[in-house]
């Protein structure tokens, strides 16, 4: 349905899924867990049926048209995830889109999780981010209350720990950014999995 619907959003669903995954494997979340995450990240553009192809096309006039139309799609997509009796979907999809700290643990993970896939895929207005400006935005959402700091330094410490692009770490490393000891320690396929993923982040 995405897919034939905007491209984009399929493809930012997908990787948004797999990532909940292989990052919820590695910070020892719970099955359950994981697959909320997991289908929160399926559910969360699902608005966009909704909305005519002109207001997907990324290409917005002013940021008053952007918030209105994207608040019809976080919307939508929660009240679809309800509607299918997903209630633990849609209690995230509803919180993490806000400018602030959501009461909902995982939707703290999720928020934190969309906005690193948002800010490394290309956009209509804008190319993809590089590493060092994707860790800066969520620095900065840290420092601004939007995200839970604990939460974003949680990924940005797995992130920076496990990867093999030498251009990532080095991004982590001039960002100001440390490795703390590790407190769940993760199955070597769980690993294995991050760093597969890693290559489409």
């Amino acid at each position: 349905m995405l897919k034939r619907k905007q491209q984009w959003l399929f493809e930012e669903s997908i990787l948004l899924a797999d990532l909940c995954l292989a990052y919820g494997s590695i910070s020892g979340l719970s099955e359950k867990d994981k697959r909320t995450l997991f289908l929160a990240a399926h559910f969360k553009n699902l608005g966009a049926i909704y909305l005519d192809d002109d207001c997907l096309a990324q290409e917005f006039r002013d940021h008053a048209q952007v918030i209105n139309q994207m608040h019809i799609l976080f919307e939508e997509s929660a009240k679809l995830a309800r509607d299918s009796g997903l209630k633990d979907v849609a209690l995230v999809l509803e919180q993490y889109h806000l400018r602030a700290i959501p009461n909902c643990h995982l939707a703290r993970i999720f928020q934190v999780l969309n906005a690193w896939v948002s800010c490394r895929q290309r956009k209509g207005w804008r190319s993809s981010m590089s590493d060092k400006e994707a860790l800066i935005i969520l620095k900065q959402r840290a420092e601004m209350q939007w995200s839970d700091p604990k939460v974003v330094f949680h990924f940005i410490e797995h992130l920076c720990r496990y990867s093999s692009r030498p251009e990532r770490q080095q991004a982590c490393s001039t960002s100001g950014f440390s490795i703390a000891p590790v407190e769940h320690h993760p199955t070597p396929s769980d690993i294995d999995s991050f760093k597969t993923l890693e290559q489409r982040l």
